[in-house]
């Protein structure tokens, strides 16, 4: 059987989720006897398991792999991901997460790159729909960080992919061995990203509707400042000048304001210069992608991107651990 992709995902107590990811991976357009997915129910203490089975009866390119072992030195979403890989029959691995829905396209086009380069991973672009100020203003967040990395990518630099929507050329995951031999780290995605680049793959970020997967928010504060605290993990492994740029950022409005108690005129035109750009970037990747939606809370934004900086580096500080799909991580 020639397989062109294995699509992995990790499944732990997605019993809210599971099926809409599912149903929309069912409906790619994409021949079916050409790619697999291979989904690891990571003992989940809901119905994640049953779900599956249920809804992947009759379907034989789904294959659900019950997982309670340990590889490596690797635990939670990086141990399924290595035990699946090591099934996958695909050139490609695809990777998406038990509560995103890809569109229909998405194969063909996460592919598309690998024929004109020597790509080993490529991220493509992820959209979150909510209801509450909250829950928008996390989507205007996702749009623009992930922006912001298709613009250092462009320009060669690498800074991470996200593993709920990417892709990796087979050779270039095992060239490093797969995650069962990769050191342990709760941004997984991050760690196979930094060593297949660290063998001399190239990479690239897809910024465009043809493989935009949709996502939910976060429900509360709670859980959002755990995802922040497991993203600083990832963040703080920068090169040091990405360091410096956070600290620039964590330190504007404090600057601002010192400033203004001397010069009000140049602080209000650095404030100005800076929120303009903001928003005209923000402008034209809602134009992009058709979410006009979240025009409103541009403004909000604002304050939200500054204050979760803080609020995110102080909660990092915090002499706590890691805690993610009910795990805790030292």
């Amino acid at each position: 059987m020639n397989i062109d992709v294995s699509i992995l995902i990790a499944a732990r107590n997605e019993e809210e989720t599971i099926l809409r990811c599912l149903q929309a991976i069912d409906r790619l357009d994409y021949p079916t006897d050409r790619y697999e997915v291979l989904i690891g129910n990571d003992q989940s203490e809901d119905k994640t398991g049953e779900l599956i089975a249920d809804f992947i009866r009759n379907k034989p390119h789904f294959r659900l792999f019950t997982i309670t072992e340990r590889v490596g030195k690797q635990a939670g979403k990086a141990n399924v991901l290595a035990q699946l890989a090591q099934h996958a029959q695909g050139r490609f691995f695809l990777f998406t997460d038990a509560d995103c829905e890809v569109p229909s396209g998405w194969i063909s086009h996460m592919l598309k790159p690998f024929e004109r380069d020597q790509i080993g991973i490529l991220t493509g672009s992820t959209q979150i729909f909510g209801h509450s100020v909250f829950q928008k203003l996390q989507a205007v967040d996702w749009f623009y960080g992930q922006y912001l990395i298709w613009q250092f990518a462009n320009l060669g630099i690498p800074i991470t992919a996200m593993g709920n929507n990417m892709a990796v050329r087979r050779t270039a995951y095992d060239t490093v061995g797969g995650y069962e031999n990769l050191p342990f780290s709760v941004v997984e995605d991050y760690q196979l990203f930094t060593e297949i680049i660290h063998q001399r793959f190239s990479f690239a970020h897809l910024f465009n509707a043809e493989v935009l997967a949709t996502t939910r928010p976060l429900p509360n504060w709670k859980s959002w400042l755990q995802q922040r605290k497991r993203w600083m993990v990832g963040a703080l492994q920068l090169p040091v000048y990405f360091i410096v740029l956070f600290l620039l950022q964590l330190l504007f409005y404090p600057f601002m304001i010192t400033l203004a108690i001397w010069y009000p005129s140049v602080a209000l035109a650095v404030w100005m210069v800076k929120f303009g750009t903001q928003t005209a970037q923000l402008l034209w990747i809602l134009n992009r992608f058709r979410r006009w939606d979240l025009l409103p809370y541009l403004i909000g934004f604002e304050f939200y991107l500054h204050i979760g900086y803080f609020i995110s580096l102080v909660f990092y500080l915090l002499p706590t651990k890691v805690v993610w799909k009910g795990r805790t991580y030292s």
